[in-house]
């Protein structure tokens, strides 16, 4: 099995192109664009007619095996997609599922896709064999500096000239989105290609596009970006993120920082022990260094505070209350207001 990230993809399809290609992952764009260079890829070589299914209750799956069996010595070689949907496989599915291996041959590209990673179905015995005869194209939600690589190469294949504070804010109003920054890249393209373009030139019409999750929210809240954090906060907050899932995650954090502050010496014993990988251990210790365990204590008790103001419905600012929650992790501040004084006083 040939495991490829999605821009390994291109070169490996001017090689060759596969029997069967498995493309899954939870960002949609590099999705489209690996599934568009595949379609692209098998017309070139004569795969010209192109049928589409969808895994779901209904499917006819007699429709589906007849598309493998339908060739003929006059008729065009076939690309055949299935996509595998969101929805959890059932057993009756998973047979189904069992019996395409056995219809493949060189007049068929397969291409399996799905808007999730393939964990779940890994480990069953088709998308095993599925995976000995064809490539998995992988691909995962950028972190920031991957995110600036991507928009320095898009830009650049789109021939616009972008200026440090230009990309900093294309990065700061899309993260996370990479749909919609293509979206706006290409807009560029057609009004001002070949120009350098500032900051403020952006700052005229952007909208703001970002997509956070609460453990993006949570790797600044570590690494002591105040600025950056509220804009997460905001935008998870207009995403309709409950926010009682963001004081959970917040409240888990400041547990494990008091956790490593009392052990003492921190090193990988500790971090493998409340599952910190490598990657982000460097967020830890920066957070490690500006909040001590008195100050964490203070933390933990305003974030049980707005649990309990949150749950009782005696919090009427919730958004307030979560940007005061966010600013304490940056680092500590005289104590002229807390949630436990604004309950108490309530």
């Amino acid at each position: 099995m040939l495991k490829l990230y999605a821009n390994q993809l291109g070169a490996s399809l001017k090689k060759q192109l596969a029997t069967v290609y498995l493309v899954f992952g939870e960002e949609p764009l590099q999705k489209l664009e690996s599934l568009d260079e595949i379609r692209a890829a098998a017309k070139s070589k004569g795969f010209t007619e192109r049928q589409s299914y969808l895994l779901e209750a209904q499917l006819d799956w007699d429709s589906l095996f007849g598309e493998f069996n339908s060739l003929s010595l006059f008729s065009d070689r076939k690309l055949i997609e299935l996509d595998l949907g969101t929805s959890k496989i059932t057993p009756a599915q998973q047979d189904q599922l069992k019996k395409i291996p056995a219809m493949l041959h060189p007049d068929i590209c397969l291409v399996l896709h799905g808007a999730r990673n393939s964990g779940e179905f890994s480990k069953t015995s088709w998308f095993k064999t599925l995976s000995e005869q064809g490539v998995q194209v992988q691909f995962y939600p950028l972190d920031d500096n991957q995110f600036m690589r991507w928009l320095k190469e898009r830009a650049q294949q789109l021939g616009l000239k972008l200026q440090t504070d230009a990309l900093q804010l294309l990065q700061h109003h899309a993260a996370g989105n990479l749909l919609a920054a293509r979206q706006e890249l290409e807009k560029l393209a057609l009004t001002a290609q070949g120009q350098w373009l500032d900051g403020a030139f952006l700052q005229q019409y952007l909208a703001d596009q970002s997509h956070f999750t609460v453990f993006q929210l949570v790797d600044a809240l570590l690494a002591g970006q105040g600025e950056e954090a509220l804009h997460r906060l905001d935008r998870l907050l207009q995403q309709d993120t409950e926010p009682v899932i963001i004081a959970w995650q917040l409240q888990k954090e400041a547990t494990t920082l008091l956790a490593l502050q009392q052990a003492g010496s921190v090193g990988d014993e500790q971090y493998k022990k409340y599952g910190i990988w490598p990657k982000r251990q460097p967020l830890y210790q920066q957070a490690l260094l500006r909040l001590s365990p008195n100050w964490l204590h203070f933390l933990l008790q305003e974030l049980q505070t707005f649990d309990r103001g949150f749950k009782s419905g005696q919090l009427t600012h919730t958004e307030t209350a979560l940007a005061h929650l966010a600013t304490l992790f940056i680092k500590p501040v005289p104590k002229v207001f807390s949630l436990q004084q604004l309950i108490a006083g309530d």
